[in-house]
């Protein structure tokens, strides 16, 4: 089955670009304004208010609560789940939320930090979903959702960790990467160079197991969603390391399960093992899909689905 994903983190690219660039692309980023994108995932979207800004999120089916939380990169959305989002939806209802600063959420001038997005997860959980869920979180998304479960294990039932990380590799010239691309002129070219097509090409190319799936219309999902106004300020906080949250800074113990999902093919990026997740507190399930990559939920969806909903069963979480 022919499936898209989103990336984990992207590189930053030689930026030959001028501020004459700078400027012409900015105009283009103001045309394609967040309410113009298409869905891109079945069934309703809904906006939540959350510290005075816009969070976009989906939901689907009926059952047990199920929270979908994709990775961080320069064109991160939900749209990373669009493999396993109905599937899961046949036995629960299933909310994928747009990160703030990501997708089709808000994306204000502010401070973003780990710390914020495992705050704005909780908060969801609290106000919207109403209830303990099952939290199905990718890379450096499943950092949040350990954080969550250790400071509030009354909303959590249970936790699929996808290709789980903590942090990124933010060295020197990441951190200065990130502070560049905050700057009014230079930074926005600067970002425009990391989501062109072709660095967004190379980038799934190194993502993907099965090279056939980085197709045009991929590349074009995630050109459209990146060039969005004020894009470029959570993946600057992203390269600059200020969205690493590792499982000592998490706070408390995890009492949930934990089932932990990866691909066989070796991905890029610090890996968080399964002696670090079960040092977290929570009992591990550890699993790898032939086949695939970096995102397994979108080059093997099936399985995933499947290692998913047995566990949940054999855990006692109604399917």
């Amino acid at each position: 089955m022919k499936r898209t994903l989103a990336p984990r983190r992207a590189g930053l690219v030689a930026v030959g670009a001028g501020l004459g660039l700078a400027a012409g692309l900015g105009t283009l980023n103001r045309a394609l304004l967040l309410d113009d994108l298409p869905p891109t995932l079945p069934g309703a979207m809904h906006d939540w208010t959350w510290r005075g800004w816009r969070v976009r999120y989906t939901t689907l089916g009926d059952g047990p609560p199920l929270v979908l939380i994709h990775s961080l990169h320069a064109a991160a959305s939900s749209f990373e789940m669009d493999g396993i989002f109905e599937p899961l939806a046949r036995h629960h209802t299933v909310y994928a939320l747009d990160l703030l600063g990501f997708g089709k959420s808000q994306r204000p001038d502010t401070t973003y930090t780990g710390t914020l997005y495992a705050a704005l997860i909780r908060s969801f959980l609290v106000d919207v979903v109403g209830q303990p869920a099952v939290l199905v979180a990718s890379s450096l998304g499943t950092a949040y959702a350990l954080a969550v479960a250790a400071q509030r294990p009354d909303l959590v039932r249970a936790l699929v960790l996808i290709s789980p990380t903590g942090q990124t590799e933010a060295g020197i010239v990441r951190r200065a990467s990130g502070a560049l691309l905050r700057l009014p002129l230079l930074g926005t070219a600067a970002f425009n160079a990391l989501v062109s097509r072709p660095s967004i090409r190379r980038y799934l190319q190194r993502v993907y197991a099965d090279q056939t799936l980085v197709d045009d219309a991929l590349v074009d999902q995630h050109w459209t969603v990146s060039h969005q106004p004020n894009a470029r300020y959570a993946p600057a906080a992203f390269i600059a390391g200020q969205l690493d949250l590792p499982g000592e800074r998490a706070g408390g113990r995890v009492r949930a399960p934990i089932l932990a999902i990866r691909g066989d093919q070796p991905g890029f990026g610090p890996e968080t093992t399964d002696a670090a997740i079960a040092q977290t507190g929570g009992p591990v399930e550890s699993h790898r899909v032939a086949g695939a990559g970096q995102l397994p939920h979108q080059e093997a969806p099936d399985r995933v689905v499947e290692l998913v909903e047995t566990w949940l069963g054999q855990i006692g979480v109604d399917t």
